[in-house]
């Protein structure tokens, strides 16, 4: 049987994976969510994305053209909006009814009667599917459409999943590694981003005594580095996951690439300048979304609490700039062993 794939939106990382897909000849489907109407309707009119022209192996869709794409044929979907289009994207999965593998590039944990799960789980509960898969891991979307060697981490309960979706998408520059870790591999991908906010700030967290403080932070930020990694470890474990996800492409590999540069990071350079959390997204940061603090503002509280103060003296330090609005401040003597 030919492949068909349908993928559900179509923002950067999405756009990324289409090209994926469109360089290993790949029939696909793409439906813009209410978030993509401009995407898809630039596409329609042959408009470059991304600087992207696509073959006539991709069709794009809005959403309410569904009719008009042979769902039968379907044997894969891939889910890529961002977390605001969770609710659409049930919607469209619980209206199609298909059973193949769905392949999550959406990350991250929501809060679910009372509890934080992630967002894998909500959408096998919510969607009734037992091969959903996870993609995690260092994946910059300019960088993959640009064909640089990528490695990232593709998780399923049933690794049979997972190594069908791995056999769809890899070709010889993107190169997924397959695991049962779901649980590790999307908490790691979700609060990644908490750590890179951290990390971020240590140009300015170098200590008084320090002089030039711009141009010696690296020792700093290697030893922010090691404590988000213990932290990120304790938050795993607590959840279900597998420690050494936490020391993988999922956890130390994609937090490597979020502190590069990205808005996690950007707030956090902000944040150790000594600035507000509410300064800073009304000025420097306006109407820009930050998946961290996002995280931070739903869910750090109750991870505290779940986990313990004393494992996570990082995230207790950002919990208190984000929520209370305080100037961040880290304690280095409060530090695990």
């Amino acid at each position: 049987m030919k492949n068909h794939v349908l993928v559900l939106g179509f923002g950067v990382a999405s756009t990324a994976y289409v090209s994926v897909l469109d360089f290993n000849k790949i029939k696909t489907s793409v439906i813009g969510s209410p978030f993509d109407i401009k995407n898809i309707k630039n596409v329609k009119k042959k408009n470059k994305i991304l600087n992207i022209n696509f073959s006539k192996n991709i069709n794009f869709f809005y959403d309410y053209e569904l009719g008009s794409i042979d769902i039968k044929s379907i044997n894969f979907i891939i889910v890529g909006t961002n977390t605001n289009g969770i609710p659409w994207i049930t919607k469209i999965l619980n209206q199609i009814k298909k059973n193949c593998p769905i392949l999550l590039i959406t990350k991250g944990i929501i809060n679910y009667k009372s509890k934080i799960i992630p967002i894998s789980k909500y959408i096998s509960l919510k969607c009734s599917s037992n091969k959903v898969v996870m993609a995690s891991g260092p994946c910059l979307a300019k960088e993959l459409i640009n064909k640089s060697h990528t490695r990232t981490l593709f998780a399923s309960k049933k690794i049979a999943n997972a190594k069908y979706a791995k056999k769809i998408i890899e070709n010889e520059y993107y190169h997924p590694e397959v695991t049962k870790d779901i649980q590790g591999a999307e908490i790691c991908s979700a609060i990644k981003n908490i750590y890179a906010t951290v990390i971020g700030s240590s140009p300015r967290q170098v200590g008084s005594l320090s002089k030039n403080k711009d141009d010696n932070y690296f020792n700093t930020s290697s030893g922010l580095f090691e404590q988000s990694l213990k932290e990120m470890k304790y938050i795993v474990q607590r959840f279900g996951g597998n420690v050494d996800t936490t020391f993988g492409l999922a956890g130390a590999g994609d937090l490597y690439v979020s502190i590069l540069g990205g808005r996690n990071a950007r707030l956090g350079f902000y944040l150790g300048k000594g600035l507000l959390y509410k300064s800073i997204v009304s000025k420097q940061m306006k109407n820009i979304t930050v998946e961290g603090a996002e995280l931070i503002k739903s869910s750090g509280a109750k991870i505290l609490s779940l986990v313990g103060q004393k494992k996570l003296p990082l995230l207790k330090s950002l919990l208190k700039a984000i929520k209370k609005n305080k100037k961040l401040k880290i304690d280095w003597k409060q530090f695990t062993f």
